[in-house]
């Protein structure tokens, strides 16, 4: 509707001023400036010109002296119309009234909205085409008829109750914001409009001029696409549910597999051991490949039991700090005999400590995938190495690299997906399900990392990882958190704690404790129970909850008495006020020896 009435102001040739109720020009049309001389940006904002101004104490119609901004005298013929602030002043050269008339007909018939003008009596004084196209009446069918009949008999009487609210106080603006509003055809049909209302006062004159447009179309596409959207939640569910029901069956079927597979390998490996009596040649063969093959069907069923528990979300993850070294080298350890076999020599090049929050079960899980596949991947006397190349800051990068067959570039991003194998293994036979890469994409992600590859057939591959970095490691002096509200509380603690080397951060709330811990992970905590926004029971649990602050010991201080609830929900101890300073450091060296361990009442840094 906005746009119809500012199309109209820029074409029509007469001059359009808009005035506030301060007398400030809101409105300067090009007619305006095509017949005044003044700008937009020289009247907008401003005052009338007082050239022009002269037409506000007049009270006739034409024949007004009016100077142009270069002096040029012209006889101006105008219309006032007020506004429920300020005015409007419509004017043209004296001369040009039949032809502007004329263009303003003009651009009321082209418009394309109906356009309906109503005097005090609800009567149609005025209507374009495209009313008689919307509503399917005639120009004279309409005219002096009561403006109800465009509506559905169902609201007429309600509308003429509304028309006359509207008259007692009459204002530009949408008709029925936030309702659907309803005309009616010549035919009777009915269809969905937007209106907009507009008073106008000419002399003791009154009229409202109405917008209509027709919203069918946009109506259906809404509806279209409401319904479309309905369909797709529909369609979610149902996949949801079918992924539910499938991981449901995997787990169930991977559960009932296991069980048999555990008897078998252990009474395999009971009848290796010959306890039972001797066996020959080759019923010790014979048992070999039955343990081989069932050893190995566990692992298929393990990746596909993992599978299902991470799609349907419910793989756990314990997070805790850990030297990454130690598993690597353990993992390393138990692939020794399948590089022996195939005379493949492995180089651990991680010679420092690397420290990083993670599961350490699925992290080993994560290597020990790896670090498999670049052995069965490697032909005979090639080389498998593991090293830590660099990193965004605040993330250890571990690289498995081999010299094995190598991945075509078109494959490098299907090896991630689920039951993609791309090549067969050095020994020409496929092996697996093609879930390991799945799994491990899918564990590094949930842990916040992520892994790339780099390779070419016949030139070997390079698999990196990333994993968050424990910063309690990467810093050299152990920082603690102190959440306290009270300033005394927080400078108390600070002198107890920065003399002897130990960085102190502060949080004043319960949301500031919570940020600043995610964001600092410092050593430890100090945690007052009484803050403003929130009980610090509230960022006790959140810390508990929180994979990446769970570890981090939590001493609450507090006035207070002792409350072995704290000690239940995660805190790692509870240190009344007053607090001592010794007490503080005897906790702190108790729960965190390996970062204050070191740290001595009387010493300092």
């Amino acid at each position: 509707m906005a746009e119809a009435m500012e199309i109209f102001a820029a074409l029509t040739p007469v001059a359009i001023i808009g005035l506030d109720g301060q007398g400030t020009v809101d409105l300067w049309n090009p007619a305006a400036v095509t017949i005044f001389g003044w700008s937009e940006e020289e009247t907008l904002g401003r005052p009338l010109p007082a050239a022009v101004g002269v037409i506000r104490t007049s009270h006739f119609e034409s024949g007004v002296p009016v100077r142009t901004k270069d002096g040029r005298a012209v006889q101006a013929e105008f219309r006032m119309a007020r506004r429920p602030s300020g005015g409007m002043l419509l004017a043209a050269e004296e001369g040009t009234r039949t032809q502007a008339e004329a263009r303003l007909r003009e651009l009321l018939e082209v418009a394309p909205d109906a356009i309906v003008e109503v005097d005090r009596e609800g009567r149609i004084v005025l209507l374009n085409k495209a009313t008689e196209k919307l509503f399917g009446y005639a120009r004279e069918e309409l005219l002096g008829t009561s403006v109800e009949t465009l509506l559905p008999e169902a609201l007429r009487d309600r509308h003429v109750m509304h028309r006359a609210e509207y008259l007692s106080n009459p204002s530009t603006r949408p008709m029925g914001q936030g309702l659907t509003l309803s005309a009616r055809r010549r035919d009777g049909s009915e269809l969905p409009v937007e209106v907009s209302l507009s008073p106008i006062r000419i002399g003791d004159s009154f009229t409202v001029m109405a917008i209509v447009r027709d919203v069918s179309e946009r109506r259906s596409f809404e509806q279209e696409i409401r319904k479309a959207n309905q369909e797709l939640e529909a369609r979610n569910r149902e996949v949801e549910s079918a992924n539910q029901l499938k991981s449901e069956f995997l787990a169930s079927m991977s559960h009932e597999l296991r069980t048999p597979l555990h008897t078998i390998i252990g009474f395999t490996e009971l009848l290796e051991e010959q306890s039972q009596g001797s066996l020959n040649a080759a019923q010790k063969r014979f048992l070999g490949h039955v343990h081989h093959d069932s050893v190995h069907l566990l692992e298929l069923i393990n990746d596909i039991l993992d599978l299902s528990k991470i799609e349907a979300d419910q793989m756990e993850i314990q997070i805790e700090s850990f030297d990454a070294r130690d598993v690597i080298r353990d993992v390393l350890h138990g692939i020794s005999q399948a590089c022996r076999t195939k005379n493949i020599s492995v180089e651990d090049r991680i010679a420092k400590p690397v420290f990083v929050l993670a599961d350490r079960v699925r992290f080993r899980e994560i290597v020990t995938n790896l670090l498999g596949n670049a052995v069965k991947f490697t032909q005979k006397g090639g080389r498998v190495w593991i090293e830590q190349p660099s990193a965004a800051s605040g993330m250890a990068s571990i690289s498995v690299s081999d010299t094995g067959v190598g991945i075509a570039a078109a494959d490098q991003t299907a090896i991630f997906d689920r039951f993609r194998q791309v090549g067969p293994a050095t020994s020409g036979i496929r092996e697996g399900t093609g879930l390991g890469l799945a799994i491990v994409k899918r564990l590094v992600e949930m842990q916040g990392g992520s892994i790339t590859v780099e390779s070419a057939p016949a030139r070997g591959s390079v698999f990196t990882f990333t994993i968050p970095l424990d910063p309690a490691h990467s810093r050299e002096r152990p920082v603690v958190l102190i959440i306290e509200n009270e300033p005394m509380g927080r400078e108390l603690l600070a002198s107890y704690l920065e003399p002897l080397g130990i960085r102190t951060e502060f949080a004043e709330t319960a949301e500031a404790g919570i940020a600043a811990a995610r964001r600092i992970r410092p050593d430890a905590i100090t945690l007052d129970l009484l803050l403003p926004d929130g009980s610090g029971w509230r960022v006790l649990d959140d810390l508990r909850a929180t994979p990446e602050t769970r570890i981090i010991p939590v001493f609450v201080v507090s006035v207070l008495d002792k409350d072995r609830t704290a000690i239940s929900r995660g805190a790692t101890e509870y240190l009344q006020k007053p607090l001592g300073k010794e007490v503080l450091l005897r906790a702190l060296r108790k729960h965190a020896p390996d970062r204050f361990g070191s740290v001595e009442p009387n010493s300092s840094r």
